[in-house]
């Protein structure tokens, strides 16, 4: 308390104890660079224009150039690019990114560890250049942290064809500035001139549906060309679509970062009930933006956190502080049912 002695102006500092959850960043990337690309070490572009300064002079011929303009020309942010050869050890490195893109790259043998649960890392998979086939399906990892598009693209400003999923990762950004992670990155229009190498038809894109799927990018005649999909590579219900995933992962991620403040605290009812009010109010900000499914906040989601709730005596000797978090995701209504009854006249 301070001393008050004479008329004046006093200031008392009050120890902060406020804890509050805020959304980060949920679609920033990291492109895997090959050995033709000139490129021999991490660097973060926030431009097109920042790209072409940093490699001189854009090479229609190279697939890494073309792959950050299609990027930057769909939609995308600053993002990272990386050595094919260093991604296991740098991109552990870089806490902000939440995309890993292949760029026309192997990058499949990486995604088992790197893009695992509680790292909230997902991988643009690039499908086949060639056309495709039911092989090609047993190439890719079984995992809800990743997805494949197909096919390639071209375009007019291009000399070689361009891997797809550098575009795609610019729709998963342009889509999560304009609705958020929720929204399914499909029925999005690609910009740039761009063009599947092949057509897709519905019967095709049917056969890879199931199991590892594969999504299309199709061209229509009245809509341009389109990202026709949204699946990851796992054909469980529970994490078959992509916002889902991808929701969880963002949700995790703020959670994680704000509770950092809370540790070395007191794991008594004071913590407890400062985690849950702040993890409350993030779910209840996300809910109002119908990132959550509900009619009622309670419908959307739930915390717990406490003694005999989420935590045992021993837990709470131990230093653990556990707090149960529980979301009812929207999915993506990717079959539009429409029922038509002809009513016969009665004569």
């Amino acid at each position: 308390m301070t001393t008050i002695k004479h008329p004046g102006v006093y200031i008392e500092e009050l120890a902060n104890h406020s804890l509050s959850v805020t959304s980060g960043q949920t679609a920033v990337p990291a492109f895997a660079a090959g050995d033709d690309s000139g490129v021999t070490e991490t660097r973060r572009i926030n431009s097109w224009l920042d790209f072409v300064n940093a490699i001189g002079e854009f090479n229609p011929a190279k697939q890494l150039h073309v792959s950050l303009r299609s990027y930057f020309e769909n939609g995308g942010g600053y993002c990272y690019i990386v050595p094919t050869s260093q991604l296991a050890t740098e991109i552990p490195k870089l806490e902000d990114i939440t995309l890993l893109v292949s760029a026309g790259q192997d990058i499949n043998p990486l995604v088992s560890s790197l893009c695992v649960d509680g790292m909230g890392l997902f991988a643009i998979l690039d499908g086949p250049e060639s056309e495709i086939s039911s092989e090609h399906q047993g190439t890719y990892p079984s995992t809800s942290h990743a997805a494949v598009y197909y096919p390639w693209l071209s375009s007019d400003w291009s000399k070689v064809n361009i891997p797809p999923g550098a575009a795609v990762a610019g729709a998963y950004c342009s889509t999560d500035r304009e609705r958020g992670a929720w929204k399914a990155p499909a029925n999005v229009a690609l910009k740039g001139g761009l063009r599947p190498i092949f057509k897709v038809s519905d019967e095709q894109q049917a056969n890879y549906m199931d199991g590892k799927a594969i999504n299309m990018i199709r061209e229509f005649s009245r809509g341009g060309t389109l990202i026709w999909g949204a699946r990851t590579l796992e054909e469980s219900d529970s994490w078959r679509y992509i916002p889902v995933r991808r929701l969880f992962d963002t949700v995790e991620r703020d959670i994680k970062k704000a509770l950092r403040v809370t540790v070395f605290e007191p794991n008594n009812q004071v913590t407890w009930e400062r985690s849950r009010a702040a993890i409350s109010n993030y779910l209840h900000g996300l809910w109002q933006q119908g990132g959550l499914m509900g009619a009622r906040p309670e419908e959307g989601y739930f915390v717990q956190v406490g003694s005999g709730i989420t935590m045992t005596d021993e837990d709470i000797q131990a230093g653990k502080l556990i707090v149960k978090v529980g979301l009812a995701a929207v999915r993506p209504a990717e079959f539009i049912i429409l029922q038509f009854t002809q009513e016969v006249g009665q004569g």
